[in-house]
């Protein structure tokens, strides 16, 4: 280290210069840590590989698994046990959605009885008129030629019908059940050929002693099977039925 001039005045920078140097000088650097770093080297380098590895074990793992369990028929789970925790009932069925089924006749509501006046012209539709009186009950088809002025009418106190029966007319594919009795009729069905058609029930005030129905069909014919009416009160009592 060179020594100061005398001869010339020394300026800050450089008098700290000469003391850092000499401070410096005192003081010895540790030794490199060598074989630390190197073991902490390799602990890195054997982490990264186990982080590799364990996907890969567990993967193995699950495939040793889902051998070992036991294969059911057609890919479905284990048997189910019932409720009481008793023995297997056998595959579990996968449930399935039924196609909507038509309602049942016995599921629908049944037509209410339609009270009328006597001699009251009662539209029963396809140009048909019915009208019931206090000894018959008269039906005009509007349709036919020169409007179906004369009625075709059905005596209910002749005695032709015995009382607690019931009969039918058709005209065309008009059905017209027509019973006769002291019950109060409610329901009426008419079964032609294996269709069963729920009649509409027409009666008058008070206890007239006889109520007509009408339903649309195919029609009765002579050579045809025979018709099959039932008529109930309602409660469901069977009242009269035919043949």
């Amino acid at each position: 280290m060179n020594a100061p001039d005398p001869g010339r005045p020394e300026d800050d920078a450089a008098s700290l210069r000469r003391a850092l140097r000499a401070t410096a000088g005192e003081l010895a650097p540790p030794p490199y840590p060598a074989e630390r770093v190197r073991r902490l080297g390799r602990r890195r380098v054997r982490t990264r590989r186990a982080l590799v590895a364990v996907p890969a074990a567990v993967a193995a793992v699950l495939a040793a698994v889902a051998i070992a369990l036991p294969q059911w028929p057609g890919g479905e789970g284990p048997p189910a046990a019932d409720s009481a925790g008793g023995e297997a009932l056998g595959p579990r069925a996968t449930p399935s959605l039924a196609p909507a089924q038509p309602a049942a006749p016995s599921a629908r509501p049944w037509p209410s009885v339609r009270t009328v006046g006597a001699g009251e012209p009662v539209e029963i539709g396809r140009g048909q008129v019915l009208t019931l009186g206090a000894d018959q009950v008269c039906h005009r088809d509007t349709t036919e030629p020169g409007g179906g002025v004369e009625d075709t009418c059905k005596s209910v106190s002749d005695g032709n019908q015995a009382a607690g029966s019931v009969s039918i007319q058709s005209s065309g594919t008009l059905l017209r059940p027509l019973y006769i009795g002291p019950g109060r009729a409610a329901r009426m069905t008419v079964e032609v050929d294996g269709e069963v058609l729920r009649a509409q029930v027409l009666t008058l005030k008070g206890n007239p002693g006889y109520a007509v129905g009408y339903a649309w069909g195919s029609g009765v014919s002579f050579d045809g099977p025979t018709p099959k009416v039932r008529v109930s009160d309602a409660e469901g009592k069977l009242l009269a039925e035919f043949p």
